[in-house]
């Protein structure tokens, strides 16, 4: 109804505007009619189009792009025609906006009539009110202006009434400058239409809420507002046609306002004690409902709750205090949210037809809670609410989620697996414990060239297709799978030729281990095949590269070295011992040049493995004693001191290579130990093997030196400038040597406290069984701490 008041008003007030400047331009008296009191002027009637305007581009529901704009330009344009009259009426100066527009409509300037300046004001309050932006702190501001500007056109309009009751004269102002009749109707109907644009907002929220307030103001205000009015334009109608006399008309006056008021007042009781028998009845309804709601709900054994529209708790039954901690008192009133964050219509829903829902609910103590909810609508007096029955799954959701989890987990891994198996540039192949059920990657079956799905493990006889590295067969307990299912350990790596079916033989690298099951057993081997090709390529090309080394610098070293003896003994014929001793700096460095040359080509050679060593069998205590007394420079040779604790036997070795392992060391220990700290070399027997230590007080190996300190080409952070000239091949070569021999070589060693180097040979002759693997304890190749050791 608001609403449709408001477009009323839009289209009503420009229609009386454009009648009465059509009367105004065609000279018709029945459209611009002189009804009591002054008629519209032709730029009040402009003012009713504009504000019209303005009130219908402020309802349109689909703004379009200069809306607010428009709306607002229309409004000012009411504003500056209501402020121009003001002006006048007050000042006495005319700028002539009547005359001019009444020469535009082919008037008559001189019978213009001075309008009211009610009427001025009315225009000038409700362009202002129109003209403000649609903001919420604008409302109050703007319902201020718009009642203002209803209460001055009331008054005009009463003036107009009730002028007549008195005596002319009395109240020139009510009597000769009231509005007209047209103008003050569609004023008022204008300032409504107003209010009613926005029935939800301000004072017209108050009057259009469902509300007790809200129903008297919608029965006494139109009655209070118009209720005069309408009396005074009935007794004018009556004084009129001769039915009352003008003395007569102030008494009905008085009188039907007091009979009216009374009757309101009466009304308006009788309206409240009709709201409030309906009140009585509803509270009776719902303390009746409660009670059995009550009792049906305290001896339910689930946790239960009510909860009206707004979300909050109005019941909670004994079942519901125990699982969720806290007392009723605590809990009525307030928001569902304190149990279930989520409200009760979240989480998810269950198909179980029966409306139930998953949530997560809270304890007192924080502690969250799963529970499912079935939600039933109960209806009350109060309005609709909810009675939701609640069962408590925590146990249950927290074994669903480990067994989802366990799931998710097996589920990822076995994707990982798979991609791994699928993507790895390496062959894997699993096989049962009892050899069935052989599973291989696309890798797998390219390197062995034969398909393996179906295909069982054969544990005994002579495998066909595998040959070891120099052409033999193999048999295949041997092999790394079948060995690892046998034995339960881990097998190689070692490498074999595959024959392809076409003939053709490809290295590979075997190694396989075992896969326990939860009980300790082997429930198969997992086998790595890794195609070596590359790799053997690759050490035929370094033998080459390596031999042209040899070739192409030796020989050139070689005469260099030849030529500058021969012209540092000319020098010292002629007695020039600069000159002799520059050349004597090029002799040593044609020296240390040939000695990194020996050092890559002994790498080589020993990398590929195809150096064969002399091996006899020597006293290794006699051994070390002569290598001291050869390698270690007389002035630091009483640093070294040799224990022997025990008879040795004898060690299979190759003398001349274990003389540069040992020389290595013995340099090593006395240039990085500072001053005339003791170097002790010791040799003791264990079982199966002699171990060899070289123990210094120097300033010890950091643990990323000690990691890589047997690397090829390593030089340690520390390294001093007495070292710059190393290649970091000694101690790579030394290891080299010793594994060669089928032993081991590792460091001990802390910052500070010095560094143990040892390194342990086979008792046993070439051929012979391998050595025992070393206990967990026992430090392999690199291990250890220490610093500034250059090989």
């Amino acid at each position: 109804m608001a609403r449709g008041i408001a477009w009323l008003a839009t289209l009503g007030a420009p229609l009386v505007g454009a009648l009465y400047l059509l009367g105004w331009a065609w000279d018709v008296e029945m459209l611009r009619p002189g009804v009591a009191g002054i008629p519209m002027t032709p730029v009040t009637g402009f003012a009713m189009i504009f504000g019209g305007a303005a009130l219908g581009l402020r309802l349109r529901s689909r703004p379009f792009r200069h809306q607010e704009p428009t709306a607002t330009a229309c409004a000012l344009v009411m504003v500056v025609i209501g402020a121009v009259s003001l002006l006048r009426d007050i000042t006495g100066w005319d700028v002539g906006m009547d005359r001019v527009m009444l020469r535009l409509l082919d008037g008559h300037a001189s019978v213009l009539p001075r309008p009211s300046p009610l009427t001025a004001t009315c225009l000038t309050l409700l362009g202002v009110a129109l003209a403000l932006p649609e903001r919420s702190h604008s409302v109050r501001l703007r319902d201020t202006l718009v009642v203002l500007s209803l209460v001055s056109s009331t008054l005009g309009l009463n003036g107009l009434l009730m002028g007549p009751l008195l005596t002319v004269g009395t109240l020139p102002f009510l009597a000769e400058r009231s509005m007209g009749l047209p103008t003050a109707l569609t004023l008022m109907l204008l300032a409504v239409g107003t209010l009613c644009a926005r029935p939800g907002l301000g004072l017209m929220s108050r009057i259009t809420r469902d509300s007790l307030g809200g129903f008297l103001a919608r029965r006494l205000v139109p009655v209070t507002l118009l209720g005069p009015s309408v009396l005074g334009m009935v007794l004018m109608v009556l004084h009129e046609v001769r039915a009352i006399n003008l003395e007569a008309k102030l008494p009905i006056f008085a009188t039907f306002v007091s009979a009216g008021g009374a009757a309101l007042v009466l009304l308006s009781a009788r309206a409240l004690d009709h709201i409030e028998a309906h009140r009585q009845q509803a509270t009776a309804a719902l303390e009746a409902s409660e009670a059995r709601y009550r009792g049906l709900l305290e001896t339910t054994p689930a946790p239960l709750l009510t909860v009206d529209a707004q979300g909050l708790l109005r019941f909670v039954n004994t079942e519901a205090e125990r699982v969720f901690g806290y007392p009723r008192e605590e809990l009525l009133g307030r928001k569902v949210e304190v149990l279930v964050p989520e409200g009760l219509f979240g989480g998810r829903s269950l198909d179980t037809g029966l409306g139930e829902r998953a949530i997560q609910g809270r304890r007192k103590d924080g502690s969250p809670l799963s529970l499912e909810v079935r939600l039933s609508p109960v209806s009350g007096p109060e309005g609709p609410s909810v009675l939701a029955v609640v069962r408590d799954v925590t146990e249950r959701e927290r074994y669903l989620a480990r067994v989802q989890r366990a799931r998710e987990e097996a589920e990822m891994q076995r994707s990982q697996v798979q991609a791994l198996l699928d993507h790895t540039p390496v062959g894997i192949v699993f096989a049962e414990a009892d050899g069935s059920g052989l599973v291989a990657n696309p890798v797998a079956e390219q390197l062995l060239g034969r398909p393996l799905k179906g295909v069982s493990l054969e544990m005994t006889g002579i495998n066909p297709i595998v040959l070891t590295i120099d052409g033999k067969p193999v048999r295949r307990e041997d092999v790394p799978i079948v060995r690892a299912l046998l034995t339960g350990q881990l097998a190689g790596p070692e490498e074999f030729l595959i024959i392809h079916p076409d003939g053709s033989r490809l290295p590979v690298l075997m190694t396989a281990a075992p896969v326990f099951g939860p009980s300790g057993k082997v429930r198969g081997v997992v086998s790595t095949a890794q195609d070596v090709t590359t790799r053997h390529e690759l050490d035929r090309l370094r033998e080459e590269y390596v031999s042209l080394i040899s070739h192409d610098l030796r020989n050139p070293l070689h005469t260099i070295s030849l030529r500058v003896g021969l012209l540092r003994r000319a020098l010292r014929e002629r007695n020039l011992e600069r000159e002799e001793f520059m050349t004597e700096s090029i002799q040593r460095s044609v020296a240390w040049m040939s000695t990194m040359i020996e050092d890559l080509l002994e790498g080589s050679r020993l990398e590929s493995r195809r150096e064969t060593l002399r091996r006899e069998p020597q006293d290794l205590a006699r051994f070390l004693e002569e290598v001291m007394e050869r390698d270690v420079a007389p002035d630091v040779r009483e640093r070294f001191h040799l224990e022997v604790p025990g008879a040795l036997p004898p060690v299979w070795m190759d003398a001349a290579r274990l003389e540069r392992v040992v020389a290595n060391l013995l340099s090593n220990a006395a240039k990085y130990s500072p001053g005339k700290q003791p170097i002790t070399v010791r040799a003791q027997l264990q079982p199966g093997q002699v171990v060899v230590s070289v123990k210094d007080l120097g300033p010890g190996l950091s643990a990323e030196d000690a990691a890589h300190v047997f690397d090829k080409y390593y030089r340690t952070q520390k390294s001093g400038a007495s070292d710059s000239k190393g290649l970091g091949l000694g101690l790579y070569i030394s290891r080299l040597i010793i594994e060669a021999h089928g032993g081991r070589i590792w460091v001990e060693s802390e910052p500070g406290r010095g560094s143990t180097f040892s390194f342990s040979l086979p008792v046993a002759p070439p051929g012979a069984n391998p050595l025992p693997p070393p206990g967990p304890g026992h430090p392999g190749p690199g291990a250890g701490d220490g610093s500034a050791v250059s090989a």
